[in-house]
This record gives C-alpha cells, structure tokens and sequence, in this order.
C-alpha cells in the first residue's frame, strides 16, 4: 500500500462508533495513517442517545429517553475530558468548554415502595472526592467480596445508626440453622487467631477477619476456607431477616435499611456459595437475577423491593417491554457487577445530568474534533447491507443508499441555540442537531418535507437517491461496525450466515423497545406537589416507570420570560412489542406508534401521575391540561397533544438486554471472526456487557486498539477480557466415581491409583469419514491408519469433540480448571514400527485446541499432546474456535437436540463408534519417545443426547477437507452428533511404559 493512508468505514454514529474514530485518530501518527469517513443515516449523529431541537417550539430539546451519566463511566468520561479539551485549546466555539461546564452533578434518587400502596424511599447519595474519568484499578470479584463485607461490618458495627440495638451479634460457638460445624470453627480460629470459644462475634465480622487471613488470591483457598466463608454468610442472612422479623414493626426508614441489609447479605451469600469469587460473574449469567436471590434464601419481599426493581428500570431489563415478574430479564452476574460498579466504584457523584441535550452535549464536541482531524461524515447514507469477501473472511462490500443529495458542499448540520443559566453557569451559544433535516439544504427537501418523511426509519415507502456499493480496496479497507444490535440483523445477513458466532449472538442477545414522554409545566416541582426535591424517581408504577426533574434545561432553550417552564419533566420505561411488527413498507407504522404511546402516557398519568405531582390534578382527579407549556396550538386531544411523546421500535433504537445465558454470546470488539471488521457498540463483551454509555465507550476503545494493533488500557475491563461461560448451579453436581469400563487410573497398582487427573467433560461430538489419504497425512510419523470396518477402504473415521472441560484436577485437590477444548483424534491408528505392532488399535489427538494456559502446558510436557491456545466461544448450542493470534476461524458447529438425554449404551448406532473413544491414546512427547495415556470417559455411566449438527471446517490448520458438514443425530447413525455428559479420568503421565505393556497382555 505504500504511503497511501488505510481507508477506515465507519458505520454509524453512535457512541461506540464516535468513540473508536475519536480513538484511531488521537495522535498525529494516527491521523497520518488513517483515512476515515462516517457513514450516517439522516441528519444527525446519536444513534440511541440523539437529540434535536424542535423549532416550533421554543428549539426544546426531544432525546430518545432519559439520559443521565453515571459516576463510574470512567472510559466515556476521560474520552469525554479530551474532546472537550481539545476543542477549547483550538479555540472552537458552539460547546461546554469542560466537563464540568457540560454536567452537573447529582445524588437525589428516589425508589417508588408498593409496600401497602404507593410510598418513596428518597435518598442522598453522598459524593465523595474522586475525579470522575480519572481511571482506577480493576476491582476483582473478590474485591467486590470485600467491599459488600466492608459495607455490611459497618452496619453491624453502629455505623447505621438505625441499627443500634437492633441486630443481635451472633455467637459463633452457637449452632443455629446456618451456624458453623466445630470442624469449621476450629478452622476459622486456626486462620484468624481467635479463640475456638470466642463470643460476641458477629457472623460478618467473622468474614471480614477470615478474609483478611486467607491467601492473596481464591485459588489459594482450601475447601475449608470456602464451607466457612458460606457458613458465615448464611448465620449473617439469618441474623438480618431475624432483626427484620422480631420486635414488632419497623419505621419506615429502618425497614428499609433492613431490606437493603438482606439483600446485600443475600448478595454476599450467593457469591460465595457460587464461588463467583473464584470463577467470577460471568459463571452465574445463566441464572435469571430474581431466581438467584431467591434460591440464595432471598425473602420475596427483598426480591420485589424497590432496590432491585431499581436496576430492572435502569436497564429495562424486561424481555419484550413486559413488566410483569415472568419477563425479568437480567443476568444475575450482569445485574450484580453493574451494582457494585455502580455504588462502589463512583467518582464525584452516582450520577451526572447533561446541562443539554445529549445531542448538543456529546456529539456535537465528537462532531466538531473529528472534522477538524480530517475525518469526513457522510450524512444521509444508510447502510443496506455487509457483503463478504469472495474467500469469505473479510468484509469485501458495503451497499449504502444515499437517502438525499446535499446542494453544495458539505451538509451542515447546527442550529444555534442560546445557553442562558441562572445557577452561574457561563452564557454561550451552543451548536445543536435539529429535531428535522434542514430541508433547504437538500436537493429533495421540499418533496421530504411534503411527505413528512423520518430518514431514521426502517418503515419508509421513500426511495434512496441511489445506492452504492463501497469495495474493500477502493472505498475502504477496515470497517467499523457500529450500527446496534437490532439493526444487524438487517444489514450483516450475510455475516450470520457464514458465522454460528453472529447467529448465537443475534438470537441470544435480545433487545427491547423503550417509550419517553417529555411534559414542559408552568408550575415548579414543588408546586406540583412533590416533596422531595430535584430527584431521579424510579421504581414507580409501570410503563413510565422512570422519572427525572430536568427543569435546569430550561437554560439549554429558548423560551421567553413569559413562558418559561416552571418545571420539565422527562418519563421514559419499556414499550411492550406488538404481536407482529409490520413490514418495512408500512411508512405509517411509526407515527401509529407514537400515537398510541401519548395515549398510553395519557392514561398513565391519570392513574398513577397524583402521587407523585397531587397539585397537578383538579377537584375531580383529572390532570389539569393548563399546566403544560408549548409554542404550538393544541390538537384535538388538547395540550397534551403538544407535548413530545416517542416509541423506540425502530430496530437501531432498540434497547440492548442481558438476559440469562446472553454473556458468552456477545462477541468482542476485536475479535469479529473476520479480518477487516471491527465491532463498537454496547452489545459486544466489555466489563459491563449491558446497555450504557461506558460500555459503548468500552467497546469503542477496544476496536480502535484492535485496528491498530495497539495496546489499550480500559478501566473496569482485564487487559484481554475472555468470556466466562455460566454453570448450570441448579443441577447438582455429579459423583466424580464413574463405572470402570476400561484401564482406569483407580485400577492402576500404587503408585498410580494414588495419583491420577479428573475431570467433568461436556459437549457436542461426532464421529465422522474422511479420505484415507487425508488421515493418514494427519498423524505424526511412525503411526498410520489401522484397518477397521467402521468406514470402506478409501476412508476412515475422525472423532471432533466439542468440549468443555470442568474442575480439571489432580484427584488429591479439590478445586481444578474450567476451560474449553476442542479435540480432533484419529481412532484406529497403529505403529508402522513391527516391534509395536502387537499393541491393540489406539487413538491419536492430533490437534487440540484450548482457551487457557495451564492445561496447555500440562498437556504438551505431562502427555505429549499437540496443544494451541485458540479464542473459543461456546453456547448451548453453538462452538466456535479460532486462532488465537489472527482470530480466524478453524472449526465451529451449532447444533439442535433431539430427543432424550439416555445412557450411552442405550443407543444403538454409538456402540459402533463407541471403541473408538475408549482406545488409550498414542503421542509423541517431548523427548521423542511414545507416550501412552487412557482417557476414560465413563461410557458405562455416561449420558448422550442426539444432535443435529452442523459443523464448518474453515481452516486447513486441521489437516482436514474445508468445507460445511450436516451430521444427523446419533440416534439415526453411527456418524451422527451427541452430547456426551461424563466423568472422566486420565492416568497419571508417568504411567506410560507400565500402560504399553498392560495394553500389549490384553491384546494378546
């Protein structure tokens, strides 16, 4: 390529989007090397935090939603911090000059309390010293442990003083429900120093001095260590709920207290019974929040309290807009890390409001610093569709429809708006997105403005100006992707098909629709009737579950001394989806929509708006329509008509879930699966994996540094984030003392049945023909294909085992690895060598794949065997493995259960392949010499269900033919797919000559 710099497509203009161009561009360097050009649809950038100016009425500010900041956005803040300063060292108007100048900070929230009607819980979150977007030190689960300890120690120890009196100190020689064994207490007093008989010690302080006894890191622990630590917090759970249980009924204010004490022990409690300490959240994302509170002992009423409804709201966690309880929809590691985060890591303040619109405040800073860096916005371009290479591995075209024809030059795209305070803000004149395109400015803006055509909208009947295919070496060369996950499966079709990745994710991470309602009142809060002061209220009564004072945007408007707003009032919660979303064509759908959100809002407000606002409500209980303030005359509906109402069906403007088992699904910024694609959104893993600005930011920062090929350092994320995959805690675990069936470790003489490997593995297998010739290419010299009957001469069988691999140990210790590891072994292989000829038929690995170090080199050094670090993302129904180092692809199937899960021996085509996996294992160690080994999966015990599978070969790194396979489930065929679930054990390595000659008696 020479001097020529690197053409980058980026599309979208979103916050993931601005902050990977932001990004790629920061250095002189980078704007040296990269040709960068944004491809928006319409006439603003946002995506789902845009805003514009209705100039009609006064240039109000109409968002999407309600968009407040969080204090542990310390990715989106610093980016923020930087724009922001650049632009003021540039001397450029139309912004805030600082952060500090753009938000203002704020810790008045209150939670709406059904408990025997409608009551609130307000509250003042403290702020504290910390400058906000200043970084921080990744919390572990385990420091997370030990902040939730520290704040409940508090409690108990008088800092509450609500609490004074009121929770008894639980003895630790007592022996409750819950309480410790002897055993265990004579463990705690080894480790912490206290005496066995020590009294007056309260269940959480016995955690706090054990923990602050224990190693440095969780894998240090003993199985003691933990059965105390769970004990601990059961006797902890218990001396809550008994405080909350006895002495007659509690002020409102400790009651409260008290169910947020239950729920953080609650908390406490799960985490280490789960050990999400040592495996950390992701391990518990397969379990829906609500069901593992209560399975960790958590009352319904702490279930249903406002503190975990809270967060239900905050991140319209409800599948399908749906709010009643059998829609909750938040992972419970999700939910649990974005608390804490939330109210443990916080710089400044919990929260931070925008003095503007988010449009005004965020992109339009974004806008004006990548401009001036050369990097080009093409407005009015909406992405059709991402084509594939010829090869298949890369993004080789990009369909656009140019929506409009700008007259001349560059589209601009502000209105200027008057920014006038009375708090001491600074005056300015502020650079803002219209609620509408400037239609002067478009060749075709008198037919748009005509037809009232919304370009942001998949529902159009408008034809595109043209459209045009951008091409991988011409118009582009990396593309960043970062259209939300609604949209993709629109436009990445093609994606979806060539990847089972894409296809898990598009199904597994799910998406809701949100509604907003906007009211602009004469009267102030306080004369409304709320008594509770500038608050953020939440909690409250579903749909518009969400409700924040805005009134300080009056200052971001234009209104005149005689109609300027007393108050501003923006509602937003889920919107439930209709039974079936009409076609694309259906232009009207939008506005029907919308229609019926003001209707719904309307009868909302009369059912549930008196109390919060009484005052705004005449003698006969009706909303008093008089309060409300606009420019524009009322419709037939009245005043209310002249509000902002929105629905967010639109697929881009969809809000991004985390429900159950959709963690391991989200795809990494910088690991796509495809060579030129890098991904910015909140949808892809970061450390929040839910639907926020940081996480958005998150994944922006990671894709520029993908693209670059730079390290980058992301507060609250590790340095190379892998997705966790959640175990099933509802199942209980298996007995790992499988039936012998074969030379099993256990069967060994001393000393090898004193020490041997174990393992619970997992996963979709298949046994599958190939060509001779390609098999025999396979195995290392001084072994080739055995006869067998299995397959015709021209072929013979390769087994692929899809595998997840749990607590892999040495028998002696009670805690192993969990990873992923895909095997491909050759069966009925034998020496070329006549002097080991009379060994019975082995198998070979010849190429295992592994997503974690340790048991890679174990492997390589204990047994010989061919292992390679790979990215390996895996789902109940789906497994994708890919190298390491390029992230391309080598193997991935998905698959479909069919029928039961049955003993192994119960279907009839497995026992032909069934010898197969029993054959001890041949490979070449280290040193040179073979190395024998028996990997006994317990067939006897082991449990298969029939799969449907289809399996993609798409590298040659296997030795095997590329291409797309269909096996049908074991049940139909010996060559069919299973899910194999066993116990299983391999020898001690050292056991290898011993092994040869055990298997050379029985073969004769």
């Amino acid at each position: 390529m020479g001097d020529e710099k690197i053409r980058v497509a980026v599309l979208g203009g979103g916050v993931g989007a601005m902050t990977a161009a932001f990004a790629l561009t920061a250095t002189p360097e980078g704007r040296a090397k990269y040709d960068v050009t944004v491809y928006q649809m319409g006439w603003r950038l946002g995506g789902k935090g845009a805003s514009g100016r209705c100039a009609a009425d006064a240039a109000r500010i109409e968002e999407h939603g309600l968009h407040v900041w969080s204090g542990f956005y310390d990715n989106a803040i610093a980016q923020m911090k930087s724009c922001l300063a650049e632009l003021q060292d540039a001397g450029a108007d139309g912004t805030f000059r600082s952060f500090e100048e753009a938000f203002i900070p704020h810790g008045n929230i209150a939670l709406g309390d059904m408990n025997d009607g409608w009551s609130f819980w307000p509250m003042e979150v403290a702020r504290n010293p910390a400058e906000p977007g200043s970084g921080g030190t990744l919390l572990t689960p385990w420091d997370y442990l030990v902040e939730l300890v520290n704040f409940l120690r508090g409690a108990f120890g008088g800092d509450a003083p609500v609490l004074v009196g009121a929770l008894p100190e639980a003895d630790m020689t007592a022996e409750p429900s819950g309480g410790l064994s002897p055993e265990l207490i004579a463990h705690v007093a080894h480790r912490t120093g206290l005496t066995a008989g020590a009294a007056g010690i309260s269940a959480v302080d016995g955690i706090y001095r054990l923990m602050n006894r224990l190693p440095e890191t969780p894998p240090g622990f003993v199985q003691a260590d933990h059965d105390a630590l769970s004990a601990l917090s059961r006797r902890a759970q218990q001396d809550i709920r008994q405080s909350r249980l006895s002495g007659g009924a509690p002020d409102a204010g400790t009651r409260q207290f008290l169910v947020a004490l239950e729920l953080a022990a609650t908390v406490l409690r799960g985490m280490i019974e789960d050990r999400v300490y040592r495996h950390g959240f992701d391990a518990i994302d397969g379990e829906e929040i609500s069901q593992w509170l209560a399975r960790h002992g958590a009352r319904p009423d702490v279930v249903n309290s406002p503190l975990v409804r809270a967060v239900y709201d905050y991140a319209f966690g409800y599948r399908h807009g749906l709010t009643d309880p059998s829609h909750r929809a938040i992972a419970a590691g999700v939910f649990i890390k974005g608390s804490m985060r939330l109210f443990f890591t916080y710089k400044g303040a919990i929260f931070f409001k925008m003095r503007a619109g988010m449009g005004d405040t965020i992109f339009t800073p974004y806008y004006k610093a990548l401009n001036a860096r050369g990097v080009k916005f093409r407005f009015f371009h909406k992405v059709r569709a991402l084509q594939l290479a010829d090869d298949g591995r890369a993004v080789g075209r990009i369909v656009v429809d140019r929506q409009a024809t700008v007259k001349s030059g560059a589209y601009d795209p502000f209105v200027r708006v008057p920014y006038r305070s009375d708090d001491g803000a600074p005056a300015l004149d502020l650079d803002c997105w219209p609620s509408e395109p400037f239609y002067d400015q478009l060749v075709e803006g008198a037919e748009l403005r005509r037809r009232g055509v919304n370009l942001e909208s998949a529902w159009t009947d408008w034809t595109p100006v043209e459209t045009l295919t951008l091409r991988r070496g011409v118009d582009f060369d990396e593309v960043i992707l970062g259209i939300s996950l609604g949209g993709l499966p629109d436009v990445a079709q093609e994606l979806i098909a060539a990847d089972p990745a894409w296809k898990r994710m598009v199904d597994k991470v799910e998406t809701a629709a949100t509604q907003a309602m906007q009211l602009w009142l004469r009267p102030g809060t306080r004369a409304l009737g709320w008594e509770h002061g500038d608050s953020i209220l939440t909690a409250y009564a579903d749909e518009m579950n969400t409700w924040a004072d805005m009134t300080h945007l009056d200052a971001a408007e234009a209104w005149g001394a005689e109609d300027r707003p007393g108050s501003i009032a923006y509602f937003c919660g889920p919107l439930p989806d209709p039974v079936r979303f009409p076609p694309y064509s259906d232009a009207g759908f939008p506005a029907r929509a919308t229609a019926q959100v003001m209707e719904y809002a309307r009868e909302w407000m009369a059912e549930h708006g008196a109390r919060i606002w009484p005052d705004a409500f005449d003698g006969k209980g009706g909303f008093d329509d008089a309060a409300l303030i606009s420019r524009q005359p009322p419709g037939p509906a009245g005043m209310w008509e002249t509000q902002y109402f929105r629905a967010n069906y639109e697929p881009t403007e969809r809000y991004v879930l985390s429900v159950p088992w959709s963690t391991s699904a989200r795809l990494r910024a910088d690991r796509s699966g495809f060579g030129n694609l890098w991904l910015a959104g909140d949808w892809t893993y970061t450390g929040i994996n839910a639907g926020c600005v940081e996480a958005a930011a998150m994944s922006g920062l990671r894709a520029a540094a993908g693209l670059a090929g730079l390290p980058v350092d992301i507060v609250g994320e590790e340095a190379d984030p892998v997705p966790g995959e959640p175990c099933d805690y509802s199942r209980s675990e298996k007995p790992m003392a499988p039936v012998l069936q074969s030379i099993r470790a256990q069967n060994s003489p001393w000393p090898w049945s004193s020490l041997y490997g174990m393992a619970q593995t997992t996963g979709a297998t298949v046994t599958l023909p190939f060509p001779r010739d390609h098999v025999a290419a396979m195995l290392p010299a001084g072994l080739e294909p055995a006869p067998q009957t299995l397959t015709g001469p021209a072929e013979h069988p390769v087994i692929l085992l899809f595998a997840r691999q749990r607590n892999v140990r040495p028998n002696q210790l009670p805690f192993g690895w969990n990873y992923c590891e895909f095997i491909c072994a050759v069966p009925w292989a034998r020496h070329t060598d006549p002097r080991l000829q009379d060994l019975p038929p082995l198998i070979v690995p010849t190429r295992l794949y592994l997503d974690s170090l340790p048991p890679i080199l174990l492997g390589i050094w204990g047994y010989g065997f061919p292992k390679l670090r790979a990215t390996i993302c895996a789902d109940l129904t789906s497994y994708v493995v890919r190298d390491a180092k390029t992230d391309r692809e080598i193997v991935s199937c998905s698959f479909e259960r069919e029928g039961a899960e049955v003993l192994a021996h119960q279907i009839t085509p497995f026992e032909a392949v069934r010898p197969a996996y029993e054959m001890a294992m041949v490979t070449r160690n280290r040193i040179g010499q073979w190395q024998y080994s028996v990997y006994d999966f317990s067939l006897g015990q082991a449990l298969l269900q029939p799969l449907k599978m289809e399996i993609r070969i798409s590298s040659d790194a296997l030795g095997l033919p590329e291409g797309q396979i269909t096996a049908p489930p074991i049940s139909a065929s010996p060559f069919g797919g299973a899910f194999l679930t066993s116990d299983a054990t391999i020898n001690n390595p050292l056991q290898s000559f011993e092994l040869r000659d055990m298997l050379r008696k029985r073969h004769r």
